[in-house]
């Protein structure tokens, strides 16, 4: 028996509504047509059974053949969770979407990939805390517990890693705390030997309410050395700039 018009009309309906907004949401980003032919271009590329989507698998073997060595969980964060109706795969206009929002973010590539290898000394394409405390300890001042909260902060997928994708935003964040800490340290540091003294944080803490007692307590447990002068990674531990 031949399925009525009413009977069939609600997935067709489902379906072109699914195809609008799919066109609104490229209309929506007034791309010129020579730029939407490229990301076709680049789409068509990935999607290895041309069925219109882009499955995960795919795009992980595609990533091994440019060099990218690509876990599942990096697929994911590179295109953000772009997949809006949830069906295992990136849609063209998702791809679109996609690409659109990471060509303003920056990549991780030239300078972020070096300074990844600064820190994945033990090549594994991943670092951990134990990995980032040597460095964060000397630029920032951390201990073992605030560099693991630092980590953790940026450990999207919670496997008490990062990824490189996940260190581009931990390294801006370093870059960040880093440079408040080299203000501070500039300020302190009055005549610009490089070093802070004892009589320059009395200088700076004193009028702001700390004792004299207090401020010496503070600067004898930054000073390891015993030379009665903070260099910069002293003073930033000293300094104890908050993670938030």
């Amino acid at each position: 028996m031949a399925e009525s018009p009413s009977e069939s009309s609600p997935s067709a309906a489902a379906v072109d509504e699914a195809e609008l907004a799919r066109r609104r949401r490229i209309d929506d980003l007034n791309l010129p047509a020579d730029v939407l032919a490229a990301y076709r271009r680049k789409f068509d590329a990935l999607d290895l059974n041309r069925d219109g989507v882009v499955e995960i698998r795919e795009l992980v073997a595609v990533s091994r053949v440019f060099g990218y060595n690509l876990s599942r969980e990096e697929v994911l964060e590179i295109f953000d969770r772009q997949d809006f109706e949830d069906s295992g795969g990136i849609a063209f206009d998702e791809f679109v979407v996609a690409m659109r929002k990471r060509a303003g973010q920056p990549h991780a590539s030239g300078d972020i990939r070096t300074r990844f290898r600064q820190y994945d000394r033990k090549k594994r394409g991943y670092i951990n805390a134990d990995d980032a405390f040597p460095i964060l300890e000397r630029e920032l001042g951390f201990d073992l517990s605030k560099t693991e909260a630092l980590v953790d902060l940026y450990d999207k997928n919670k496997d008490y890693r990062l990824s490189l994708m996940e260190f581009v935003e931990f390294h801006k964040k370093v870059e960040a705390l880093k440079q408040q800490i080299v203000e501070a340290f500039n300020e302190f540091d009055v005549n610009q030997d490089g070093f802070v003294d004892l009589e320059e944080v009395y200088a700076k803490m004193v009028p702001k309410g700390c004792t004299p007692e207090q401020v010496e307590a503070l600067f004898r447990k930054a000073d390891r050395n015993g030379d009665n002068r903070l260099d910069y990674s002293e003073f930033a531990a000293f300094w104890d700039i908050p993670i938030d």
